[in-house]
């Protein structure tokens, strides 16, 4: 019988993996693959308001998922209802826009589907310190409106209109759908000193919370009303039926999920809870 001890270094090899084939013996391999992604599909391409990009979601968003799934989206920055036309012809694998009627007309015809709001933000009307439009006194924000047009109308304030493809467009028509034109006669018109003085003031316009937080408090001009949470706009997720791209679902179901949401969270006060 051969007694003499068994080399060393195959000895040291065995005894080295004798407790992980003790542990491992009957159990199943453990996998920590990540979601792929098809290699001819590559990652999604998703339109996005450039709202959410000015306020540095997409790329924390983007950070997150290289981390959390080994890929990112394709972020492309459309205005909402641009976006929109381009999801439901089947250009994009996912849209992110701001809230805007087309969308509910589309999931309505069926060219939309898996409308997903994830967060909200308040509407602000803006304007020079010096309120030329004289909307100090007003609370609600459709009549603060149709006020600043009529002052802009008469002579004696600026309005800057937002693009009437974006979200903040869609809201103005929506609010201004009834507003009647204003009819000035010489008696009352404004003088042109008057006209001037409105001229070389900062405009009154239309901002979101979010733009707000982001860009800061430009000097000479202030919130002066608030929408309410009936005029918040839906930050809203949608899939399009003309194209199906197998990272869409995926994108989803992240963007619903804490990763996702602690990026809301990191950008808040701008922006409020899906539920709000």
């Amino acid at each position: 019988m051969n007694t003499e001890p068994m080399p060393c270094p195959l000895r040291r090899t065995l005894l080295a993996r004798a407790p992980a084939l003790v542990l491992g013996a009957g159990l199943p391999a453990v996998s920590h693959a990540r979601p792929a992604l098809p290699a001819t599909g590559g990652a999604p391409v998703v339109g996005v308001d450039p709202i959410l990009v000015e306020g540095g979601l997409t790329a924390r968003w983007s950070a997150a998922m290289a981390r959390d799934l080994g890929w990112a989206a394709r972020w492309v920055p459309l205005a909402s209802g641009a976006l929109l036309t381009q999801l439901e012809q089947g250009q994009l694998d996912a849209g992110l826009y701001l809230g805007h009627p087309h969308a509910a007309r589309l999931e309505a015809q069926g060219l939309v589907h898996s409308r997903t709001v994830l967060a909200r933000t308040l509407v602000y009307l803006i304007g020079p310190d010096a309120d030329p439009a004289g909307i100090r006194q007003q609370t609600d924000l459709r009549q603060a409106l149709a006020q600043v047009l009529l002052a802009q109308d008469a002579g004696a304030a600026r309005w800057e209109a937002p693009a009437p493809d974006s979200s903040l467009g869609a809201l103005v028509a929506q609010l201004t759908r009834d507003r009647p034109t204003a009819r000035l006669d010489r008696g009352t018109a404004l003088s042109r000193a008057t006209t001037d003085k409105a001229a070389a003031l900062a405009p009154y316009g239309l901002t979101t919370r979010a733009q707000w937080q982001a860009r800061g408090n430009p000097p000479g001009v202030r919130v002066w009303v608030t929408g309410g949470p009936e005029l918040a706009l839906p930050a809203e997720l949608a899939l399009p039926f003309r194209r199906r791209h197998p990272g869409a679902q995926l994108l989803l179901k992240w963007m619903q999920g804490p990763l996702a949401e602690g990026v809301w969270r990191s950008a808040r006060p701008g922006w409020l809870p899906a539920s709000a």
